[in-house]
Order: structure tokens, then sequence, then C-alpha cells
């Protein structure tokens, strides 16, 4: 599976759990989001993702140059809408290529760095971003909207997913001996 693969599939997780709820539900405080939404946790996804297929005209990315778009908080459908236009985006990027990401690595005081990177590498980035998000979205889901369907793995780092299974695996082999 290629990254832009595995990015693919991610997003089509989020926008299938995007699209069980209601703009209501979407932008509803939950409480073991400290207060947040599962809409301020997929516009902090798809922003980075933006940021990401947004420079490839510069090669420069800055994490921090998020627009925080409120309308991805509280609208599913442009949510939905803008999951589809960034996969096909990363679809079409060259993973190749480099570029110069910037990151301001001081709470306090401008302190920018400069560090070489490639598309590759900072799809991976964006691809284990978003499942640190869905796996708090996955939380948010079970505690305040269990009539949702999560689909399988969703928020579960591969790694993750693979040594569950193995251990399954080997559960099953002792308890057929």
């Amino acid at each position: 599976m290629s990254l832009q693969s595995t990015s693919a599939a991610i997003l089509h997780q989020l926008a299938d759990v995007v699209g069980q709820l209601t703009n209501a539900e979407y932008a509803r405080p939950v409480n073991v989001l400290s207060g947040n939404t599962i809409g301020k946790h997929v516009r902090h996804i798809l922003e980075f993702y933006e940021l990401l297929v947004g420079c490839t005209q510069t090669g420069e990315l800055n994490y921090d140059h998020r627009q925080r778009d409120l309308l991805l908080e509280a609208d599913t459908y442009e949510a939905i809408v803008r999951i589809g236009r960034i996969n096909e985006q990363i679809q079409q990027l060259d993973l190749s290529r480099p570029l110069l990401l910037e990151a301001d690595v001081s709470a306090e005081n401008m302190a920018l760095v400069q560090i070489p990177s490639s598309f590759a590498r900072e799809l991976h980035y964006n691809i284990e971003h978003a499942i640190h998000h869905l796996a708090l979205i996955q939380v948010a889901v079970r505690a305040a909207f269990p009539m949702v369907e999560l689909p399988e793995n969703f928020g579960v780092a591969n790694g993750t997913a693979k040594h569950q299974k193995k251990g399954r695996e080997a559960l099953s082999t002792k308890s057929e001996e």
C-alpha cells in the first residue's frame, strides 16, 4: 500500500464518520474532548493536509499558517467536500519532491527553524497526525454518539492494528490446542 492510498483510506474513513453526524452533533462540545468538538478535530486534520497540498508551488511548508476555517468546524457537507478535494490533490503529488519545512520551536518567542523534508515525509506525518486525531474522534463518538458506526481500525495506527491482529491470532491458536 502506498502513502497516497493509505492517506485515501484514512480520509475515506473520516468522511464516512462525518457523514453520519448532523451539523449539530458535529459542532456539539463533547466532555471527553475537554469541551471541544468533533468538527474542530476534523478542521485541524484537514488544514494540515491543505497546507501540504497547497505548498506545491513554493516548496515551503509551515503548519502554523493554518487558516482555522470555522466553516469546517460546523458544516459536515463542507468537510466532506474538502476531504474529497484534498484526496484528489494528494493523489497528484510528486512525493519525491523536496520541500522546506519551517517551524516555530518556541512558545515564548519566535524561534523559526528550517528543516529539509519531502512531500513523502510530510504526507507520512499527515497520516500519523490524522490517525492521532481520529483516535480522539473515536473516543468522542463512543461517548456521545453511539449510533455512529465506526470503520474497522478507525483511529488505530497501522502498526498497532497489525500487532493486535497477531495477538488475536496467537490467542486463537492457543484456544484451539
